[in-house]
């Protein structure tokens, strides 16, 4: 049976990682070769900091802004070319910018967003079929025709005929946020080569939602993309969100809590010293003898309360009674 890490193992050998301890690329390299010479499966490198996938990145209910997005573009876009329009959330992921890049052709048009205010903005991407299609539309072309898809970028002037169509989705993610933070998106610019998209590092994180659009029997893919950076303050609003309502739940049970502490019944003991004595010597113990504690008869005593040292007291006599007298809190760690 194969040996598992334990937590401890686990904790150490991630220490290592991050602060140089361990080569990691020499590392992959030995156990690449040791695969290769082995013939099995050539060594993926796993990023043990970064999290990779729909799981790496959440915002909750973000799909919901999503959805309301997808509605009110395609109503716009119904108005604007009098047909048709259908768009839907196909699927939503998070991952690095850099391998979100490696999937695009590079020939269709691309809409640079600002968010205000949320930092880091956004990007629109229209697939290359759906560009051209569009680019045909707006000149009044028909959406029923087959569009011969050119197999190079889009030029300057086909992404300006377009580009209206790509600023009316900016009022549409306006309405979309707005059930969780006012944005005002506006379009910067629109390019199709991707040397000219300075968006983010390759190595930040985005969430990509991508949209299936119908226009009639057309149907293209539209993308948004947004870093995790310009969301993280509306995950953090949403926290805030939710604190009134637990705070008021919590303060109902505080009351509860502290009418029912009034009831409850708690041990208590004074201590004035301890000390520790061989069996022997507690054996021999006759009446009459006399015990040295170490301490002078007006130390305070500790008083414990259900074993934990809580106050200073002095030992004394109420009503025939052994009593004490509490003098003061036993400072925290005391």
């Amino acid at each position: 049976m194969e040996k598992i890490l334990s937590k401890d193992e686990i904790a150490d050998l991630l220490s290592a990682v991050r602060h140089g301890e361990i080569d990691v690329e020499s590392v992959g390299a030995e156990a690449g070769a040791e695969a290769g010479a082995k013939g099995a499966a050539a060594v993926e490198h796993c990023n043990l900091f970064k999290a990779v996938g729909p799981d790496g990145w959440k915002l909750k209910n973000y799909d919901l802004i999503l959805d309301s997005f997808a509605r009110n573009y395609a109503l716009s876009l119904s108005t604007r070319f009098q047909r048709a329009v259908h768009m839907k959330l196909e699927a939503m992921e998070s991952l690095v910018f850099d391998a979100f890049l490696q999937r695009l052709s590079g020939r269709g048009a691309i809409g640079t967003l600002q968010l205000e205010p949320l930092t880091g903005g956004g990007i629109l991407i229209f697939d290359e079929k759906l560009s051209f299609s569009l680019v045909e539309m707006v000149l009044g072309g028909s959406s029923e025709s087959e569009t011969p898809i050119p197999t190079r970028g889009m030029s300057a002037i086909e992404l300006n005929v377009i580009r209206d169509v790509i600023q009316a989705a900016c009022p549409e993610l306006n309405k979309g946020f707005s059930q969780l933070q006012e944005v005002k998106a506006a379009l910067v610019e629109v390019v199709s080569n991707l040397r000219l998209l300075n968006f983010v590092g390759p190595e930040v994180g985005v969430v990509a939602a991508r949209f299936k659009l119908t226009i009639d029997s057309l149907e293209g893919d539209i993308t948004l993309v947004v870093p995790h950076t310009a969301l993280e303050p509306l995950q953090k609003k949403q926290q805030l969100k939710s604190v009134p309502i637990s705070f008021s739940q919590n303060s109902k049970w505080e009351a509860i809590v502290f009418a029912e502490m009034d009831h409850m019944e708690v041990e208590l003991e004074a201590h004035l010293a301890t000390l520790s004595l061989r069996v022997r010597d507690i054996l021999n113990f006759q009446v009459g003898d006399v015990i040295d504690l170490g301490c002078k008869p007006d130390t305070p005593l500790k008083v414990f309360v259900e074993h934990r040292p809580k106050f200073f007291a002095m030992a004394g006599v109420q009503g025939g009674k052994k009593a004490i007298r509490v003098m003061g809190r036993i400072p925290s760690g005391g």
